[in-house]
């Protein structure tokens, strides 16, 4: 609070979830619409991504603030346009970023958008534009106030890294739960007990790596990042055809198919605007003279993906021309939870190897995730400067699942041992409670034997 009613910076509060941050905005937003040092001769904005958001999280909070402490009536709320006068004429205004189209023509001394990461870029864009000087006064500049919980790499992640490289104009404070000590400590402890270490990791311990559902929830860059020497050799290329931005890895691979085999990254790639044949020639720049073993996306292989090449010249044929060898020969991809089950063991058991300077390859190993709880169907970046996040993880996991398929351990011994009684009965609970018998334990007595039974033949197990 003391940041944003003293200074004139834009302030960047990245705090975790239950801290109190929107309640904070509701106390907030009232005294910057009654001090002209706050709001300039201009209005007062309250955004969320959903007009449900704002009616649910911050709506009847301020109205209460606003009527208690700064005697608004009710003639001036208006709950419909979600709008509260005061008798200086300023307005606070609650928008929902989603409709960004509405918030075009605004221009306000002070924007608080709380749990901006859910905002797209367009939307954050467009709020740096409404903060815009009054023409011939440029003392009269806006400024934001973002309170968010973090939800993995985006354009809130862009602006909090923007704003730690420009201390001058930008605030960040970027705190967990203990750090904060404003929540409940027995309720966050008993979260940590039902949440996923993931969903955990990021509403409380404010973690921007991790996403709820994510692909790759065993990988951990701790753990994973380390030095890489490069031995020579055959190599591996794992691609993700996408012209808007081109994905490919390359890898040097230990024991294919073996239990204790390891992938090591050498070097990925995400080129923005780049064809087949561009991201083949990146490739060899880099590894001119090395034997290629290619893993590709192979949806749409055998049609003409790369507009710029001559009709019937597919991926595959451009990349066998710069000498990759295609390995996988199916015509479609592996199932997404064969990848998810697979990807997840290798990387558990640290088959997985990279250098912490990857760090597009990190973002999409730590970001990509799934739409839903069903882990059924993975979200898809429609814009560029994203893409590489699914393009990435659907190269990593295509290799993953073809290098390394789950196999299990076969035990060697004769067919059909599971008929043998005297197997079954050493398994038998309270097998030493049962009579005693001469053939094998648990077994007919010697009474049984002698009797004379004609119906079971002991000597068959001899």
């Amino acid at each position: 609070m003391q940041d944003w009613l003293n200074t004139s910076k834009h302030c960047i509060d990245i705090v975790h979830a239950g801290a109190g941050k929107t309640f904070l905005a509701s106390i907030a937003l009232p005294i910057f619409a009654s001090d002209p040092k706050h709001h300039k001769g201009r209005d007062i904005v309250y955004s969320a991504p959903t007009r449900e958001m704002i009616n649910s999280l911050v709506w009847e909070p301020l109205k209460k603030n606003c009527q208690e402490h700064f005697g608004i009536p009710d003639s001036a709320i208006n709950n419909s346009a979600l709008t509260i006068r005061f008798p200086n004429d300023i307005f606070i205004r609650c928008k929902s970023a989603e409709q960004r189209e509405n918030l075009r023509g605004l221009n306000c001394s002070v924007w608080v958008a709380d749990e901006a990461a859910l905002y797209t870029a367009e939307a954050l864009q467009e709020i740096t534009n409404r903060l815009r000087p009054k023409v011939g006064q440029p003392d009269t500049k806006g400024r934001m106030i973002v309170i968010s919980t973090p939800f993995g790499a985006g354009p809130l992640y862009d602006l909090f890294q923007a704003a730690l490289a420009n201390q001058e104009k930008y605030i960040v404070r970027h705190f967990d739960y203990e750090q904060m000590r404003s929540g409940n400590r027995d309720f966050i402890e008993e979260q940590k007990r039902i949440l996923s270490p993931m969903k955990f990791a990021q509403d409380y311990r404010c973690q921007w790596e991790s996403v709820a559902d994510g692909m790759f929830y065993t990988f951990d860059k701790n753990k994973h990042c380390g030095e890489i020497t490069d031995r020579g050799g055959d190599l591996y290329s794992l691609h993700d055809f996408n012209k808007r931005r081109m994905c490919a890895i390359v890898v040097q691979v230990k024991r294919a198919g073996e239990r204790d085999g390891t992938i090591e990254v050498l070097k990925s790639y995400a080129i923005p605007d780049c064809s087949t044949q561009g991201i083949a020639q990146a490739i060899r720049e880099d590894f001119p003279r090395r034997r290629i073993n290619s893993i590709i996306d192979m949806s749409g292989t055998q049609v003409n993906r790369d507009t710029t090449s001559p009709f019937g010249v597919t991926d595959r044929i451009i990349l066998e021309e710069y000498g990759f060898t295609i390995v996988n020969s199916r015509k479609v991809n592996p199932l997404i939870a064969d990848t998810d089950n697979t990807s997840n063991a290798f990387i558990q058991r640290g088959g997985l190897r990279l250098r912490p300077t990857e760090k597009l390859l990190i973002e999409a190993l730590t970001t990509y995730h799934f739409e839903d709880g069903t882990r059924k169907k993975l979200v898809k970046y429609t814009e560029q400067k994203y893409a590489h996040i699914d393009g990435l993880g659907d190269c990593i996991r295509y290799g993953i699942h073809h290098l390394f398929p789950i196999t299990h351990q076969q035990t060697i011994g004769h067919d059909y041992r599971g008929m043998d009684p005297r197997i079954a009965k050493a398994n038998e609970p309270g097998i030493k409670y049962m009579p005693e018998s001469p053939l094998y334990q648990g077994g007919p007595t010697m009474e049984e034997i002698l009797s004379g039974d004609e119906d079971v033949d002991y000597q068959k197990w001899e």
